[in-house]
């Protein structure tokens, strides 16, 4: 039966806290394995959108999980649409009144919403740990000179603070997104603190998104870490 499939697709969902974020979060592990195009009607109540026809497997299944919470997470929330679309760089398009982040690695979704009347937007990010090898090959990609400090040598940069670093500037990216309305890449920001102990980074952008947003705001935000993943996440109040 359908609903047994899904089961076995969509598993250890459950509600994460995040400290001072007035909204709810949820993740969940997925097999993509057992992911097939009819779940998605039966989990979304509607059907996979045009626009994900020539995907892969694999982005379909990431993409009905973190859809999939996001419709829990306005469930939670007592919203009427229960809609998300796929707007530009496919970024999520949230229903009026309320806004949103998704994120997926490997197996694992996680989606964090909240009442737009209490946060202005949010970013999560959530990536695999990585390698040594993939590290030293990307470093250049993502951090400014002024970064370095942060990872210890170019040729050998520690993977742990270099993927703390990548997915603090994808929430950034999804954190300011609906607001700046284009692409915007690595360069645009630095890190300035990272504080192991409390879980605690600031960025700065190095560039001026718009006129609201220019070179040298600051944005807080936390991360939890293990050695197989990160997660970090921008929660932006309203001034």
């Amino acid at each position: 039966m359908l609903s047994d499939s899904t089961d076995l697709y969509i598993k250890h969902l459950s509600e994460r806290k995040i400290p001072g974020f007035p909204g709810v979060c949820f993740q969940c592990e997925f097999s993509v394995d057992r992911y097939s195009d009819d779940m998605v009607n039966h989990l979304l109540g509607t059907d996979l959108p045009a626009s994900m026809d020539r995907a892969v497997v694999k982005r379909r299944a990431e993409f009905l999980a973190g859809r999939y919470l996001a419709r829990r997470a306005l469930m939670s929330l007592e919203a009427t649409d229960l809609s998300v679309g796929i707007g530009e760089n496919r970024a999520p398009v949230w229903p009026e009144s309320f806004t949103g982040s998704i994120s997926h690695a490997q197996d694992m979704a996680i989606c964090a919403v909240a009442c737009s009347d209490r946060v202005k937007s949010v970013g999560i990010d959530v990536e695999n740990m990585l390698s040594e090898k993939v590290a030293a090959d990307i470093v250049g990609s993502i951090l400014t000179k002024a970064e370095h400090g942060f990872v210890g040598s170019a040729e050998r940069p520690d993977p742990k603070a270099l993927t703390l670093i990548f997915s603090a500037k994808e929430s950034l990216f999804k954190a300011l997104y609906t607001e700046v309305g284009y692409y915007f890449g690595f360069e645009a920001a630095k890190m300035l603190s990272i504080d192991w102990r409390s879980g605690m980074f600031r960025l700065e952008l190095l560039q001026t998104l718009t006129d609201a947003l220019p070179s040298g705001s600051q944005f807080e935000g936390r991360f939890e870490i293990d050695e197989q993943r990160v997660l970090t996440v921008i929660v932006r109040s309203h001034e």
